[in-house]
């Protein structure tokens, strides 16, 4: 594969490395499980999956798409490297033990994305009039998150903060960071890839400054539900707990549903997208299972975990891989991975949900669960193998994403069609939308 090439598309390099680094995460509890150790680390396991695989993901969409939407320069090998050797320092020193180290090489890591980021929007083509996606004021949310609760992590780890440190610090570094991630960058590309997505018309608003006072409003909600759930992890912390469970759960639903991604099933009919609207529908009942029974906390969080992000990684890492190995069209077919996928992320799901009924198979269950996750990524891994290598001629990725979202622009038109004529309307009254 061509140096350039990964450059211009991180996700090469970081999608696999995400698998591998989920397989070793939980690859934990079956090694555990199996006999084939005899110590486990809950501690090591949570932030495995956090800082290194799922950070992973992120990086590889992130870095791919930034430079896009900014019409700026791509990765460069310097950054990539940068990028690729702090998630495996993190780890290494995960595996040995050295928590605090392996944090600083994560907050290493999110700085690292800050700066890329700023990086490229300032270096933003002015030929492109397009503004940044304003859901994308949840990435320095997700960032402060991320530097906050570690911060507050390694202050309680090393006694120079009191114990509430870490009790703040752990979920809002790995839950907040990635929660963020979810509801911003998630909630602009989901609505759109579902054809639930409406843009702000400036022939309804007048003119162009309604467009820009609108767009400066909702950043605004953005911001403010973003510090709701930012203060949904000090209440959890310093022991306010059914309080920060309902706020987060209520932040969290309404984003989704204000930004179209739920309540209602997607417009597009591709496997790829109803897996990834189930993901988001997991994420909100997650949330509100761990509100509304406390008691299973860690049960419910695993559905956010598994069957909500696990499983949305999955799928848009699916799309993300197809479109630009010139392969999109097949995203409208059931693609097998996507079933094996949506198979092992489920079973692993309800298998790790039903461990705290046995409590006397506890371990055997968190063994069995991580079978079903490590047999998805796999599968996964091998089907995309030939497609991560695959170099597509210049301008086939852009030619697929513009066939993509005339193809939803139709899908919903049809769909206006229908509801003006259960209404009685002329049908040929609705009007297409750019999405």
């Amino acid at each position: 594969m061509k140096n350039h090439i990964v450059c211009e598309e991180p996700y090469r390099l970081f999608f696999p490395l995400g698998v591998l680094m989920g397989m070793i995460g939980v690859g934990h509890w079956l090694a555990f499980a199996a006999g084939w150790t005899h110590t486990y680390s809950a501690f090591y396991h949570s932030s495995i999956q956090m800082q290194a695989y799922m950070s992973c993901f992120v990086l590889g969409f992130l870095l791919t798409a930034m430079p896009r939407f900014a019409s700026a320069p791509h990765a460069t090998p310097v950054e990539l490297f940068l990028f690729a050797g702090l998630i495996l320092a993190i780890s290494v020193f995960l595996a040995l033990g050295k928590w605090v180290v392996s944090e600083i090489c994560f907050m290493a890591l999110l700085l690292s994305l800050a700066g890329f980021a700023f990086r490229r929007f300032k270096a933003r083509n002015s030929s492109n009039p397009n503004p940044p996606p304003l859901e994308f004021v949840w990435i320095p949310i997700a960032i402060l998150h991320g530097l906050m609760g570690t911060g507050l992590l390694i202050a309680g780890q090393t006694k120079n903060f009191p114990p509430w440190a870490i009790a703040v610090g752990k979920p809002m570094e790995e839950q907040g960071f990635l929660l963020c991630i979810v509801l911003g960058v998630g909630g602009f590309l989901a609505p759109r890839l579902m054809g639930r997505y409406q843009v702000i018309k400036p022939a309804e608003l007048g003119k162009m400054e309604g467009v820009n006072q609108v767009r400066i409003q909702r950043i605004w909600i953005h911001a403010a539900t973003g510090m709701a759930l930012f203060l949904s992890f000090w209440l959890e912390g310093l022991g306010v707990k059914m309080s920060a469970y309902w706020l987060r759960a209520v932040v969290v639903t309404s984003i989704l549903f204000w930004n179209r991604t739920l309540p209602f099933p997607p417009l597009v009919p591709d496997l790829f997208v109803k897996l990834l609207w189930i993901s988001f529908c997991m994420v909100a009942a997650g949330s509100w299972g761990i509100a509304v029974f406390p008691q299973y906390r860690t049960a419910m969080l695993h559905l956010v975990l598994i069957s909500g992000f696990s499983l949305m990684t999955f799928a848009v890492g699916t799309m993300v891989t197809l479109s630009h190995a010139g392969q999109a069209r097949e995203l409208r077919k059931p693609l097998w991975i996507l079933k094996l996928v949506g198979l092992g992320m489920g079973c692993a799901a309800l298998v790790r949900f039903a461990s705290v009924f046995f409590p006397g198979n506890y371990f055997i269950f968190l063994g069995f669960a991580a079978a079903c996750w490590i047999a998805g990524g796999v599968g996964w891994l091998f089907f995309v193998a030939p497609r991560i290598v695959k170099i597509t001629q210049l301008g086939e990725f852009e030619k697929s994403h513009e066939e993509a979202k005339q193809r939803i622009m139709e899908i919903k038109q049809e769909e206006c069609c229908v509801h003006h004529a259960e209404a009685n309307a002329d049908p040929h009254s609705c009007r297409k939308e750019e999405i």
